[in-house]
């Protein structure tokens, strides 16, 4: 039995685009930005930990953005024309993560041709060309994921073909606001796995699946959402990915306690990406971690050694020992650089 892809039409009216205005997101840093409910420790300290300045991601090793500087960026900046909004965050661009700075440069391009513009209409001038980029690039990925199961059983072949057309609606047709599309077409391969006997096969798709472009790491996927979004979540969005987060070390759906011996500072780019994945294996995606992380606790140990960071004396020598566990050994941090008045009798 053959398993068909059919051709899919990408041609679009070109009507001017609905903008949709997403409730929840007219006042203010969005909830995640600035909270410490999803952690049990002290806000306080939370905040002082976070916000070192210059503190270099324990991930990607990128410098984060102060959040009280993010703080600065109300809905009152990014209602103005784009070219004034991005003026604004001309300081912050320099840490932008990787997408962000590309559709900030694109933005700042579009802003010099249309200064009347606001930021919502700039990325709805592109809407149509990067949404054909993106459908393009999704196209070859679903493909390249269905010939991986050309050795399935004809009986598992009909059941691929179910999940298939499934996974085919949610990119092609649904509407271009629904959310979770790319966790949601994975979800079905996972459930397809379940149906039957040839997991590994189904391991391999699931894998190649993974690749679809989302908006924190491709710039098409980013302009086709943001496209949607009002002015002022366009321009959060590209200072979000920066702002600094607390990472568990061992992720708390795996009893992973919320107390800062097991808490790293990480940009909610890494956070978001990594999820829950073990820290062990998080390492293998992204060997070059335990030099970024180093970096990280030694900048933190400076601030220590100042008795600018107080109540975290203990941390580097409790980070170090859960560190060296969940990495399996991968990771030896070194903190000699702390001064030895510092650290506790315990």
């Amino acid at each position: 039995m053959k398993i068909s892809l059919k051709t899919y039409s990408y041609t679009t009216p070109f009507l001017k685009h609905t903008i949709v205005n997403q409730l929840g997101f007219n006042k203010g840093l969005s909830t995640d930005v600035v909270s410490f409910s999803s952690v049990d420790v002290d806000k306080e300290d939370a905040y002082n930990l976070k916000n070192i300045p210059n503190l270099p991601c324990a991930c990607c090793g990128k410098r984060m953005i102060n959040e009280d500087l993010a703080r600065k960026y109300t809905s009152k900046v990014f209602e103005t024309p784009a070219i004034s909004a991005l003026k604004s965050l001309k300081p912050l661009s320099k840490d932008f993560r990787a997408t962000e700075k590309t559709v900030y440069n694109l933005l700042k391009r579009s802003a010099n041709k249309h200064p009347y513009e606001d930021l919502n209409t700039l990325l709805n001038r592109r809407y149509y060309y990067h949404l054909n980029r993106l459908e393009s690039n999704q196209l070859k990925i679903l493909s390249k994921a269905v010939n991986a199961g050309n050795n399935l059983s004809d009986e598992s072949k009909i059941e691929l073909n179910k999940v298939l057309l499934n996974a085919r609606n949610i990119l092609f047709q649904e509407s271009k606001n629904e959310r979770q599309k790319r966790s949601r077409i994975i979800k079905g391969f996972v459930e397809l796995s379940k149906q039957i006997p040839e997991k590994d096969i189904v391991e391999k798709m699931i894998k190649i699946l993974k690749t679809l472009p989302n908006s924190t790491n491709d710039v098409d996927s980013y302009v086709v959402k943001y496209s949607q979004r009002g002015n002022r979540e366009i321009g959060q969005r590209l200072i979000s990915p920066s702002l600094p987060s607390l990472d568990h070390i061992k992720v708390a759906s795996k009893s992973g306690e919320n107390e800062f011996y097991n808490l790293l500072v990480t940009c909610q780019k890494c956070n978001f990406e990594r999820s829950n994945t073990p820290y062990s294996e998080w390492i293998k995606i992204h060997p070059e971690i335990p030099k970024h992380v180093q970096k990280n606790i030694d900048r933190i140990i400076k601030e220590i050694n100042s008795g600018k960071l107080k109540n975290f004396d203990n941390y580097p020598k409790e980070i170090q020992k859960t560190l060296y566990k969940e990495s399996k050994g991968k990771i030896k941090l070194d903190i000699s650089s702390l001064e030895t008045k510092r650290l506790s009798s315990n």
